[in-house]
């Protein structure tokens, strides 16, 4: 209970600092940039300091009869998120909001934001609908039963972990936020080396021939 409570608490207190820079950041509320700056360090502190709580009281030290991945993704995620968010606050404190080539304004879109956070949790929706039809437990950590080839799987192996790294691309993009959505090539990389190269290399193991045969069929990613 103590646990449940504590991460609550940790992740209330990183999305409370982060409403409140970006309230700023948007131009909703007048504040000087040094303090900006700081109540920006303190989201990102908030932020690290949920994912290591996590990460530390949930995720178990020793798995049995499942893929032995880094962490769970979704902390991967917010990891990446919670560094280019450093990085840009870093950038608009010390270069006094220093912009960079127009090419990136695309990724200052709110509405292509909204419409790829959409298309995010669809694709979470189809995934976990399929994990459910079949029984099975769509945490990476658990054991394997039945290989999944069907609905979205047909088109990607990895719909959940592409869903992770197209929010990344959606939350900065529609909070104009550029860094955000620039390191979202950094949790691809992190999530396939680190997660996925392992959980193919499990269910080479636990499928054999059927998993094979389902990767000539299927892409990683797109």
């Amino acid at each position: 209970m103590f646990k449940k409570y504590s991460s609550y608490l940790l992740l209330g207190n990183m999305l409370y600092h982060y409403s409140k820079f970006f309230n700023w950041y948007l131009g909703d509320t007048q504040m000087q940039i040094e303090n900006a700056f700081a109540l920006g360090l303190i989201a990102f502190i908030s932020g690290l300091a949920f994912i290591l709580f996590v990460h530390m009281s949930y995720f178990p030290r020793k798995l049995v009869g499942s893929v032995e991945i880094a962490t769970f993704p979704p902390l991967i995620m917010l990891f990446s998120l919670n560094l280019g968010f450093l990085i840009g606050i870093s950038n608009l404190y010390i270069f006094q909001l220093y912009k960079l080539p127009s090419i990136f304004d695309i990724f200052r879109s709110y509405e292509y934001g909204v419409l790829i956070l959409l298309i995010s949790f669809g694709l979470i929706h189809l995934s976990v609908g399929l994990f459910r039809r079949y029984s099975e437990d769509p945490n990476p950590i658990t054991e394997s039963n039945k290989l999944i080839t069907g609905g979205i799987y047909k088109y990607t192996r990895n719909p959940m972990y592409l869903a992770l790294v197209i929010f990344q691309l959606g939350i900065g993009m529609s909070l104009s936020f550029i860094h955000v959505s620039l390191m979202a090539p950094l949790t691809m990389i992190v999530l396939d080396y680190y997660v996925i190269k392992r959980e193919e290399a499990y269910l080479k193991i636990k499928f054999g021939d059927e998993y094979e045969n389902y990767k000539k069929k299927s892409r990683r990613w797109i």
